[in-house]
């Protein structure tokens, strides 16, 4: 979907986070007509959170026992803590569950018949939580925009609204295929909807921010610069080279890159303290019976993630009913060899600021060697600038490691950077060309039969067809792994049948991690779906044409089959969340 063949007037991009979430819009009008300052007309909304008003909310989501909705993000939180023992029992509670999405070794084999496990570990199906929660955020947006009586049409949505959702650059295909489709459900049409990798949209943002605009050192936005986007999130890490092109468009330099490695990795951390003070069955006991208590100690420990440490100790809150059922936790303390590191006194669990940094050096110490990784590659040649954006660069730790790690960069971290993938894919869902390139993840192509060459060829691919030798399953490449793709570039390649009187021309879609892949079996080769190409007149015989072509368009790649004797073309839809054995 291309917003110059639309008529939208606004664009709201969602930003779907694992700790938070929230939604921003701005108008079409105000895009085209003021060239300077288009983050200045982005809106966000605001939720309060009791002590301060926030632009995100808790990516929360609190169902009622027949899986109605209830509430979400900050109100989730506080309805269920307000709860008796058997109401929250009967609710069902999710929180933090986007990494669910995310398949870190390839072997997850994602479906529409996924399920999640609630605070409580009752199931439900995925697509329904993700399309809940984003159901709600769309609705917020409509009825805030019309509380404000905004003389701005946004009704039918599909007609005057164009969506974006964003999606890390990591995910695999059928993650994006699945928030995709739990946006349609929500009830954003397919038609209205752009899916903006996080890392691409915080470069957007980039674009618009006023830093350093006085310094050619640090004018990031110059023709041909080129800068490595940090997007760390509560999740995922991002990572993303790109360059600025003469015409002022971003490209992608090299394949984004990350894992698992987002601020939610140091609350497990600190869990795993707790666990080896109290036990882990203790901790089991409290989040199944005291699940607002639990919650709040979390949600506490939040708070101290983004705060600057300034004294010697971090203080932590801890719920009067952990220290109910849990044994003398002085002694366990003391016993477990703790008590230099920590100290309760009361109801405050005291933890040195050296010990609670521990919590962080797991993470952070990957996101710097993988940030290394990628300033040593050959295509970083020339940058001299890191930008940190996402919630978790708020941190101060984060911000003071990648400095340290990386003296000789320019470390920017715009001021709310939080909000940095947020307000960049508002600005992307009015200009998606303004991303030009992207690096291929996958090789690309389709399986064919050619000419068996005895010596090149295995025998085990030797079939004899028509009294011809063909070797079958061969891998013919359309893209490779780690190649420069401009937006809406095609490639096409043509084909013809083996049997005369053949009424149709079928191919398998295949992706592989290899460079270079031989064959559509070989080690790392996965069948995205088939394209079947009517070819109804077989007067043309084995001199009949049948084209393939690859649309390397926007985040996703569409297939189109051509028979050249009829003139008409197929258009295969790749599903990749059908159950595969």
């Amino acid at each position: 979907m291309s917003s110059k063949t639309r008529n939208h007037t606004t664009v709201v991009a969602i930003d779907f986070g694992t700790t938070y979430s929230g939604y921003a819009f701005s108008f079409r009008s105000d895009f085209l007509d003021d060239k300077k300052d288009h983050l200045g007309k982005i809106t966000t909304n605001h939720w309060n959170s009791g002590d301060l008003l926030s632009e995100k909310t808790p990516t929360t989501l609190l169902l009622d026992k027949n899986k109605k909705f209830v509430s979400f993000g900050y109100d989730a939180e506080n309805d269920y803590s307000r709860m008796t023992v058997e109401e929250k029992s009967e609710h069902y509670y999710f929180c933090r569950f986007k990494m669910m999405l995310y398949d870190k070794d390839g072997k997850m084999k994602l479906t529409r018949d996924a399920v999640l496990k609630d605070m409580r570990d009752k199931e439900m199906p995925a697509i329904d939580v993700f399309s809940r929660s984003i159901e709600y955020l769309k609705d917020e947006f409509v009825k805030r925009f019309q509380e404000r009586n905004l003389q701005v049409t946004i009704t039918p949505l599909n007609k005057y609204v164009t969506w974006v959702l964003t999606v890390p650059a990591i995910w695999d295909e059928p993650a994006k295929q699945f928030m995709e489709e739990a946006a349609e459900r929500a009830g954003i049409s397919k038609e209205s909807l752009l899916i903006c990798l996080e890392p691409e949209a915080a470069a957007v943002y980039c674009k618009w921010i006023q830093i350093e605009r006085d310094s050619d050192t640090l004018n990031v936005m110059k023709p041909g610069r080129r800068f490595l986007v940090l997007d760390a999130g509560g999740g995922t890490i991002d990572m993303a080279m790109q360059e600025v092109r003469e015409d002022g468009k971003i490209q992608e330099v090299n394949r984004a890159q990350g894992g698992d490695w987002g601020g939610i990795y140091v609350d497990k951390e600190f869990k795993q303290m707790l666990e080896d003070i109290v036990s882990k069955p203790v901790i089991e006991a409290f989040r199944m019976k005291y699940t607002g208590d639990y919650i709040d100690l979390f949600r506490f420990f939040e708070k101290k993630k983004r705060e600057k440490q300034t004294g010697k100790n971090v203080r932590v809150q801890i719920p009067s009913s952990l220290l109910e059922i849990a044994d003398n936790i002085i002694k366990c303390i003391e016993d477990h060899g703790l008590k230099d590191d920590v100290e309760l006194k009361k109801d405050k669990l005291q933890i040195k600021v050296k010990k609670f940094e521990e919590f962080f050096n797991k993470v952070v110490d990957k996101i710097v060697v993988k940030v290394e990784e990628m300033l040593v590659s050959d295509t970083t040649e020339g940058n001299k600038v890191i930008i940190m954006v996402g919630g978790f660069s708020e941190n101060e730790l984060l911000q003071r490691r990648i400095r340290d790690s990386f003296p000789s960069y320019t470390v920017v971290i715009p001021q709310g950077c939080g909000l940095a993938v947020l307000k960049g894919a508002v600005l992307y869902g009015h200009d998606p060309d303004i991303i030009a390139a992207r690096v291929v993840r996958y090789t690309y192509g389709v399986g064919t039969n050619t000419r068996f060459i005895s010596g090149k060829h295995p025998e085990s691919k030797k079939k004899i067809i028509n009294g011809t030798e063909y070797c079958t399953d061969k891998f013919d490449i359309y893209a490779y792994n780690g190649e420069l793709i401009h937006c809406n570039e095609e490639r096409e390649k043509t084909y013809f049948p083996i049997y005369e009187n053949q009424t149709s021309g079928s191919f398998g879609l295949f992706a592989s991690n290899a460079v270079e892949p031989q064959y559509t079996d070989d080690e790392g080769c996965t069948k995205l779906g088939s394209l079947t190409v009517p070819m109804p007149d077989t007067a043309g015989g084995t001199r009949r044409k049948v084209k393939a072509k690859f649309k390397f368009g926007a985040t996703k790649i569409t297939v189109e089959g051509f028979d050249e004797t009829s003139k008409k073309s197929v258009d295969v839809k790749i599903d990749f969340l059908e159950n595969k054995p």
